[in-house]
């Protein structure tokens, strides 16, 4: 099916934008009559009927809404520093929608070779990853954020850090099942000795990811794959 991207809702119609219509008729050639399906970034899918279309502005009347769409019984916020390569935590970007992260946080840390992120970008992969994925719910993308805000934050639920030095550590496959996580995921350098000490002395528990290294992107993958495996 057609997935198109709108907030633009008035009454029983919404309403694409400019770029959503020009691809609606241009690339997909729809017309007035055809049915199309439109989510709202809050949940919702709807299925709808184009009643007026043009290359800047299309109009569809909403047939049917599927509230909570794709929604699953848990939050899980990935903080993952961006690797130097941003086409490599662009890649995460992407597998995390498809996976069904709620928000993805750019962490600033001591070892960062990448000290700006400019969100807008972010913000048109993860639209693009929602539509291909059939994602209702969009992810809440935040501005990079230093790694020591992040650690003295207030999250409920389970907080994990994810690191490569030595040290008892809980495999993220074990732990109990939570309704709200965090997981840090650090640099290509890792994390310093100093900003694991101080996650820790702030609750938040080291875990494993396998005897393996993985490189940032691969990380933060491999740690949100294993939260959902812990609901199926």
């Amino acid at each position: 099916m057609d997935i198109f991207y709108s907030e633009l809702l008035q009454d029983s119609h919404i309403a694409l934008s400019s770029d959503e219509s020009k691809h609606c008729m241009k690339v997909l050639r729809h017309k007035t009559g055809d049915t199309i399906h439109v989510i709202d970034g809050k949940g919702n899918l709807y299925l709808c009927r184009i009643t007026k279309i043009s290359q800047k502005h299309t109009i569809a009347e909403i047939l049917e809404t599927h509230e909570d769409y794709g929604s699953h019984q848990f939050t899980v916020r990935m903080a993952v520093a961006p690797t130097k390569n941003m086409q490599r935590y662009e890649f995460f970007v992407e597998k995390a929608v498809e996976l069904g992260v709620n928000e993805i946080i750019p962490i600033l840390t001591d070892h960062s070779e990448r000290k700006v992120v400019k969100t807008e970008r972010i913000e048109r992969i993860v639209l693009a990853a929602m539509k291909q994925s059939y994602k209702a719910h969009k992810p809440i993308v935040h501005e990079m954020t230093p790694f020591e805000d992040i650690v003295f934050e207030k999250y409920p639920g389970y907080k994990a850090i994810a690191h490569c030095e030595d040290g008892d550590k809980q495999s993220v496959m074990h732990i109990a099942k939570p309704t709200d996580i965090t997981i840090l995921i650090g640099p290509e350098g890792d994390f310093s000795l100093k900003e694991i000490q101080l996650a820790m002395e702030n609750n938040w528990l080291p875990i494993s990811l396998g005897p393996q290294r993985f490189r940032t992107e691969t990380a933060a993958i491999m740690a949100l794959h294993s939260v959902h495996s812990l609901f199926e």
